[in-house]
Order: C-alpha cells, then sequence, then structure tokens
C-alpha cells in the first residue's frame, strides 16, 4: 500500500507580489493645440475666431501693401475670405437657432398637448355625427393646430396658440377646459396660412426647418448657405419621408417627432 506524500514544513501564506512599473507617458503625448488645452473646451473655429480671421483678410486686401500683391496671392486670399463669411454666417444662424428652440421648447410642447386634446374631442364628436359639416369643419381645423405647433420654424420666435394666463385668470381657464366651453385659439394669423398651405402640399417638414418662405420655396438665386448647408434639400411637393400631419394621428397615437438634431431642443429636433 502506498504511503501519503508529507506535507511541506512551509507553505507560502500568500502569492508573491508584482510590482507594477509605472512609466511617465508625459513626454511621450504631443502638445494639445492652443484652443484645446486640458482646461479649455473651447471649439475649433469659434465665431471671435472667424471674426478675427475675417477681419485680417479684409486689412490684407484693402490696405496700403494690398496693390503689390501678386494676382494668385490676391485669389487665394479672396476665397479664403469668402469661405471664413461663409463659416461665420453658419455659426450664427446655428446659435441663434438653438437659443431660439431653447427658448420656445416647453410653450410649444404645451401648446401640442393642447391641440391633440381638442383634436381628440372633436374626432370623437364627428364619429357620433359623421354628417356633421360643421363637425368636420372643425376637425380640419384641430388638424391645422396640431400641424401648427409642430411645423412652425424653428429659426422664428414662436406665437404661442394658447398663451399662458397670469394666475389672476387661472379661474377663466378652468372654466374654458370644462365641457361647453373652450379655450380661445390665438397665435399669428398669417403663420396659420401658411400651416394650412404647407400641410395641403406636404411642405410642413421643410417649412419646419426653414427652407420654405412664407410657404413657399426660395428663390434659388438668394444667398442661403447658412441654412442650406445645415438642412437637407427638399425632393418635391409630395409629403416628405417621415413627415407626419396631425390628418395621420389616430385618436390615441401623437405624432412621431423627427430627431435630426441638432439642437438641444429634443421635443422638435
Amino acid at each position: 500500500m502506498a504511503t501519503k506524500r508529507p506535507a511541506p514544513d512551509s507553505a507560502p501564506t500568500s502569492r508573491p507580489s508584482y510590482k507594477r512599473h509605472r512609466t511617465n507617458n508625459s513626454q511621450s503625448h504631443k502638445p494639445l493645440p492652443a484652443n484645446l488645452g486640458s482646461k479649455s473646451f473651447k471649439k475649433a473655429h469659434t465665431v471671435n475666431d472667424l471674426k478675427s480671421n475675417i477681419r485680417s483678410l479684409r486689412r490684407l486686401l484693402t490696405g496700403p501693401k494690398s496693390a503689390a500683391l501678386p494676382a494668385t496671392v490676391r485669389a487665394e486670399k479672396e476665397r479664403a475670405l469668402r469661405t471664413a463669411e461663409q463659416d461665420l454666417a453658419r455659426e450664427q444662424y446655428a446659435k441663434k437657432r438653438n437659443d431660439i428652440i431653447a427658448r420656445w421648447h416647453k410653450i410649444r410642447f404645451f401648446d401640442r398637448q393642447k391641440a391633440e386634446r381638442r383634436l381628440k374631442k372633436a374626432r370623437k364628436a364627428l364619429r357620433d355625427d359623421e354628417d356633421n359639416e360643421e363637425l368636420r369643419e372643425k376637425v380640419k381645423e384641430r388638424e391645422n393646430e396640431v400641424n401648427y405647433a409642430m411645423y412652425y420654424p424653428l429659426d422664428q420666435d414662436y406665437v404661442p396658440l394658447f398663451p399662458t394666463r397670469r394666475k389672476k385668470d387661472e379661474e377663466q381657464d378652468a372654466t374654458a377646459e370644462q365641457p361647453g366651453g373652450e379655450i380661445e385659439r390665438q397665435g399669428d394669423g398669417e403663420m396659420w396660412e401658411v400651416v394650412k398651405r404647407c400641410a395641403e402640399a406636404g411642405t410642413l417638414k421643410d417649412l419646419r426647418e426653414g427652407r420654405l418662405k412664407n410657404g413657399e420655396a426660395e428663390d434659388p438665386g438668394e444667398d442661403k448657405t447658412s441654412k442650406s448647408e445645415l438642412s437637407h434639400t427638399s425632393h418635391g411637393p409630395s409629403k416628405q419621408k417621415g413627415q407626419q400631419t396631425a390628418e395621420d394621428m389616430d385618436d390615441g397615437e401623437a405624432p412621431e417627432d423627427d430627431s435630426d438634431n441638432e439642437s438641444g431642443g429634443d421635443f422638435f429636433e
């Protein structure tokens, strides 16, 4: 019979430790650009940088030494100036647009909720009396209210459909919400008609993105670099891809939001 091997007198109490060798990588990294330092979050091209570049190029092209510039150098600097001016216009337009979206985001959201409730109520009344032409027209009006709140141009200050009243008028608002009473619609009358025309033409998304002027396509010859490069081009008068109007809604369904954004206005972007 085999005998057991005797246990060792001393067993290691712990695993051998391995020291980590830290290397100093501070010298291996390339230095960051001046505008991207460790405590800086500036963009590569800020508005101030672009303005400074434009001023420098203009001084070079119109200064006392401009006559001595070779033709090739002048052409190159003029091209650089045009590019810088376009970049500046684009940055300024984007900033203005984002500011407007952030300012009116909450009001547009509440307007849309109210409009959807009114539309649902009008459709329910029409189902109970399908031959009533007055109710049919009312449904169309409620659909346009939803489209107004959804597709009002994002680069323009929004005019509320249902402005919030002060505390002293809250009782009147509560009364208006009761059966038999409705909140009076306000808003921009001219934009109301524009939204209606765009809904019929299927160009609501273009209106929302600022690609239309008074409900019609902008003049192709007009310089709209800042807008055209921020948004996609339109592909005709038929309903655009991703565009859902109030008319497409079921009673329990809310229109889907496009999210191509941009801007921090999550609800409309």
